[in-house]
This record gives structure tokens, C-alpha cells and sequence, in this order.
């Protein structure tokens, strides 16, 4: 750990603000940390921080190698199935930290999908069980940054983290203070406007459908909701799903769309009459014409909007939507968020800085 380029205090800090802010543990509750090689000093931060509140702490620990090292073996099946004792502790479990593991996406996203299927079947299985008992918990993008992942983004992997570290710490109330206004917003109007100055001037429906806020803390429906349970962070965004007939317009990227083991850059979606039009990217088009092909019905149609609240990111990976001032417009499948899209397709992307307006009035989206 000499050459950790993140402090110990800083570990320290970060694990108690998740740990009282975000998810109110209280002493005496039971937490799992799961940890692989590369989140382990986290890990390590977060168990101490548990047991200080008077919490009692577990952590299971994967060795990165050795995991990669089975899945040459052929040990799908094994790694794929969750042990009856895992699921044991799960029930009686309150508090759950997920951290991303393994540590190396790229390679992961090489494999066949029959083969991850098979390694990840354990899923469904752990989230109906964590729903059941009423877990809650966190999926930190702290676990994200990896050295082959970095290389493939074209990102300083260490200023990654640091903004990482800073938008996690953001107030879960300065957030929520952030979001009402623009939800309420979202729900009851019917047309929204995106514009800037540079080409973006884009119409979309609103159907009155409830909002989603990530303001970094659950709420009870939250935590029956499938998936629900474990709140994303860094937090900080509100999203809608769409009305799925509605768009005319031009939206122009300004942001990365930062996929699961790569980028596009310079995304540009325009609309007519309420389908996509054309779909352009400076870099990475294939990235979106891939699974566009395969999307089905309700692939070239407007699905879900979301709009960014945390002032602690800038173009930062798998987060690019949550940054303050950012808003996305996603195309395809909105079910997840209320709508009617059941398509598996999901493409998009983000301008930061353009104005929002709906039925004709600012939104405080900020800058």
C-alpha cells in the first residue's frame, strides 16, 4: 500500500460520509463490504468506519487473479452460483457496499455473452433475496477505475478517482434541495426544450410520469423496487421517462458517452416527428450503430431524460449524465423509469450548459 496514491484519512472520510449520510447505519446493525484486490483498501476503510458507528462488519474478499484464473479453467459454473452460505449472510444483512469487481471491464466485456451470463447467474437471485429481507446499500463507482479501463477511456486514472472521491462526499440534502424543483417540473409539464448555442434546440414530450431523483439517500420504495436497493454513487441526478411520440430537433454532444469498455465523442442525435433521424459521432460510432441494429421496436424512439446535479464531476466516466448541468437524452427502453419502451436498446447523449425550458419556463438545471 506505499505507493496508494489515496490517503488512509481520505479512505476514512469517504466510508463515514456513505456510511452516516447516505445510508444512516445505525449501531448494531450488520454490513458486508464485498472487496476485490483493487477495492480492498477501500474495503478495509469502510469496515473500520462500520465498527466505530458500533456496527458489525464482514468482508468477503476475490482475489482478482485467482478469479480470472478459474474463468480460464473453465469454472463458470462454480463462480456463477452463490454459496448457501453467502445467501445466508445476505438475510441477515442491513447494510450492503458494492464496489465493481473484477477490476478489469475490458476484458470481461471480451468475453462471450453466454459466458458472462453464466458467471454473473448468481444476479437475479441476489437481488430477490436482498429485496426480501430489506437490504439496503450503495454501488460505489469507486470500484471503476482500473489501468486497462483508463487506457480505453484516454483518462488519467488517478484524477479519476479524485473526482470520484469529492462527488461521492457531495450532501445528500444540498442534492435533494437541487432536484425538487426541477422533478416537480418534469411531472407536470408537457413539452420540454433543450437549447445552446451551438446548434442544440431540441422539443420533447412530457407525460406526466413520476420523476426518479438520485439524491444519494433510499427511500422505502426504493429499496422494493427491483434494484432499487442499492443507491448509486456518486449521487446527484433526476430522471423522467419520456413520452415516447414526441421529439423534433437537434441535440449536440458535448460530453463522452463512456461505454462499458470504451468511448464516442462529438454524439449528435436530431429527430423528426417524433423518431430518430440520424445518429452521428465524431469517434465511436460503431459503439451505437452495434446494438442499434439489433434493438427492435421502440429503438428510434425518445425514452428517458435525465439531468445532472453533482458540481464535484467533469466529462467523468460512466457518470457523465450525473454532472452538474448535464443533460441527457436517451433513445429506447424506458419501462425501468415508468414508460411504455420496452426496448433493450440504449443510446445517448450528453450536452452540458444548454437550457431547459419547460412549457416555456426555465428549469434551474445549473452550470
Amino acid at each position: 500500500m506505499t505507493n496508494d496514491p489515496v490517503s488512509p484519512s481520505t479512505r476514512s472520510k469517504l466510508a463515514r460520509s456513505v456510511l452516516t449520510n447516505n445510508l444512516r447505519l445505525r449501531k448494531g446493525e450488520r454490513v458486508i463490504v464485498e472487496a476485490w484486490t483493487h477495492t480492498l483498501p477501500w474495503a478495509i476503510a469502510f469496515a473500520r468506519e462500520a465498527r466505530r458507528i458500533g456496527a458489525q462488519a464482514l468482508v468477503p474478499y476475490e482475489d482478482e487473479n485467482a478469479w480470472w484464473d478459474a474463468v480460464g479453467d473453465g469454472e463458470d459454473a462454480v463462480l456463477g452460483k452463490a454459496a448457501a452460505h453467502e445467501w445466508a449472510a445476505l438475510t441477515k444483512t442491513n447494510v450492503y457496499i458494492h464496489m465493481w469487481g473484477p477490476g478489469d471491464r475490458v476484458r470481461l466485456n471480451r468475453l462471450p455473452q453466454e459466458q458472462g451470463n453464466r458467471l454473473f447467474e448468481f444476479n437475479p437471485g441476489w437481488y430477490a433475496t436482498a429485496t426480501k429481507h430489506g437490504v439496503r446499500g450503495a454501488r460505489m463507482e469507486l470500484g471503476r477505475p482500473y489501468p486497462p479501463l483508463a487506457r480505453a477511456y484516454g483518462v488519467d486514472q488517478a484524477k479519476w478517482v479524485d473526482q470520484v472521491i469529492r462527488a461521492t462526499m457531495v450532501s445528500p440534502d444540498s442534492l435533494s434541495k437541487a432536484a425538487a424543483p426541477i422533478a416537480r417540473a418534469l411531472e407536470r409539464g408537457k413539452r420540454l426544450r433543450i437549447r445552446d448555442d451551438n446548434g442544440t434546440d431540441l422539443t420533447l414530450g412530457l407525460a406526466h410520469r413520476r420523476s426518479r431523483a438520485n439524491t444519494g439517500r433510499l427511500s422505502p420504495a426504493d429499496i422494493k423496487r427491483p434494484f432499487g436497493m442499492l443507491v448509486n454513487l456518486p449521487a446527484g441526478s433526476v430522471s423522467v421517462a419520456l413520452d415516447e411520440t414526441v421529439a423534433e430537433g437537434t441535440i449536440i454532444g458535448n460530453r463522452t458517452s463512456y461505454y462499458d469498455d470504451g468511448k464516442a465523442t462529438g454524439g449528435v442525435l436530431r429527430f423528426r416527428k417524433g423518431k430518430l433521424a440520424g445518429a452521428e459521432f465524431a469517434r465511436g460510432q460503431e459503439r451505437f450503430d452495434g446494438p442499434y441494429k439489433t434493438g427492435g421496436k421502440g429503438r428510434d424512439r425518445p425514452g428517458r431524460l435525465t439531468i445532472g446535479l453533482n458540481p464535484q464531476l467533469h466529462d467523468t466516466p460512466q457518470v457523465e449524465d450525473v454532472e452538474l448541468g448535464a443533460v441527457m437524452v436517451a433513445l429506447g427502453g424506458n419501462r425501468g423509469f415508468g414508460g411504455k419502451n420496452t426496448s433493450p436498446f440504449f443510446g445517448w447523449v450528453v450536452n452540458q450548459g444548454a437550457t431547459v425550458e419547460v412549457d416555456g419556463r426555465p428549469v434551474p438545471i445549473g452550470r
